[in-house]
């Protein structure tokens, strides 16, 4: 069987950008080229089979009647702060269409799905995702979802600035970003990126406006938990150490304890970060938080 390729994460901005998809090559058989997966190639190198998204969905429509295909199927939208993700369900997700038919909107949910993409014929290309599973989730998880995806995408975008400084295309860009450590599955997309879609470098530039508008959409909300109310540092600190005796507190209990105090997600992610950097704390396990005494 083969392994299931990795659920990235995008913004809806880069990801509806986006028309470029390929097949992976295969040099074994004509059969094993039958399953092998398509990917979309994104405006900014992302290389995606699979997503994994956090939003609001706050549109769901049965669409089933207008389509000539599949009796039922479900169509949402699920916004982040940069755009809008088309989700579509039908009689092969039983599970996601149930709950696209009984989900309260607007409500804030994750979504790990396979991207789809449809041509009319016209030229244009719409992107779009079949879920392979959806969650309820709450302010904070989407928060943290858009911490870590802004933190890959730009990570993304400065490897597609040494792209475009080098002046080189093709192999060439490639082995010289993987001089540089890039990992070739980043390397092999912004190579693809820059060749498809002569990316420059104001299109760049508009990407990390897009991320900045979004942090701060959320950056906004820590007024709410100045030191008046709540030092959050002194918080995580007393409810590690309350913790000390076992093996540590797992990082989605502290985002939900923080929750309890109105304490904001991104809030917590910078505090941690900082502990980390300042050896306050340290993780003895991936996700597992204990402070240092």
């Amino acid at each position: 069987m083969a392994e299931r390729e990795m659920a990235h994460r995008v913004f809806a901005r880069e990801f509806n950008d986006s028309r470029f998809q390929i097949s992976s090559s295969s040099d074994v058989t004509s059969q094993a080229d039958l399953h092998a997966p398509n990917f979309l190639v994104t405006t900014a190198g992302a290389k995606v089979n699979r997503l994994f998204i956090a939003g609001v969905i706050t549109e769901v429509e049965d669409i089933g009647s207008h389509k000539g295909g599949e009796k039922e199927l479900w169509r949402a939208r699920v916004s982040d702060p940069t755009g809008t993700f088309t989700v579509y369900s039908g009689n092969f997700q039983p599970e996601t269409s149930v709950f696209l038919s009984t989900v309260e909107v607007p409500s804030f949910v994750t979504i790990i799905g396979k991207v789809r993409s449809y041509e009319p014929g016209d030229g244009s290309v719409f992107v779009s995702l079949r879920p392979e599973e959806i969650n309820h989730a709450d302010e904070n998880t989407r928060n943290r979802w858009m911490v870590d995806t802004a933190e890959l995408t730009l990570d993304r975008l400065d490897v597609f600035e040494e792209a475009l400084s080098s002046g080189i295309s093709g192999m060439e860009l490639f082995d010289h970003l993987s001089l540089k450590n890039v990992p070739s599955h980043i390397a092999e997309g912004v190579c693809m990126a820059l060749d498809f879609y002569r990316t420059d470098r104001s299109y760049i530039q508009g990407m990390r406006k897009h991320i900045r508008d979004a942090l701060f959409s959320i950056e906004s909300s820590l007024s709410a938990v100045s030191g008046d109310l709540f030092d959050t540092e002194e918080f995580i600190m007393d409810l590690l150490q309350e913790m000390n005796g076992g093996k540590g507190m797992e990082y989605t209990e502290l985002l939900r304890q923080a929750g309890s105090k109105n304490i904001p997600a991104v809030s917590v992610e910078k505090t941690v970060r900082s502990l980390l950097s300042e050896g306050h704390i340290y993780e003895p396990k991936v996700g597992f938080f204990r402070a240092i005494v």
